[in-house]
């Protein structure tokens, strides 16, 4: 009986840490005046969108973590600066010449 509720418990824990988890990427493009970001998610995949509001600190290069795989309003974090942002993601997946292909006809 020990043994069995151990393993809820692990499973319990696995479960929550890994629902709590947030994506992460790099941000590698952003445009100040458009607030148009793009945004590196890895295997060469990007994340495409517009900064709602403001934010004084959001640099390429930056680290980012939150919500970047769905589209809508989300609040990202940049961890690079210690600062939350919001985002309205409008695309994600995308290759890189996709990811350009969607700032040049958002631009």
């Amino acid at each position: 009986m020990k043994k069995f509720i151990a393993v809820i418990v692990v499973l319990c824990a696995v479960m929550i840490t890994s629902s709590a988890s947030a994506a992460k990427g790099v941000v590698v493009f952003y445009g100040e005046r458009s607030k148009k970001i793009i945004i590196e998610t890895g295997w060469q995949r990007y994340t495409c969108g517009e900064v709602m509001g403001i934010t004084i600190h959001l640099h390429r290069g930056d680290e980012v973590a939150g919500e970047l795989e769905s589209s809508g309003s989300h609040e990202l974090y940049n961890i690079t600066e210690d600062e939350t942002f919001s985002v309205w993601i409008s695309d994600y997946w995308l290759s890189k010449e996709r990811a350009l292909e969607w700032l040049e006809r958002n631009s």
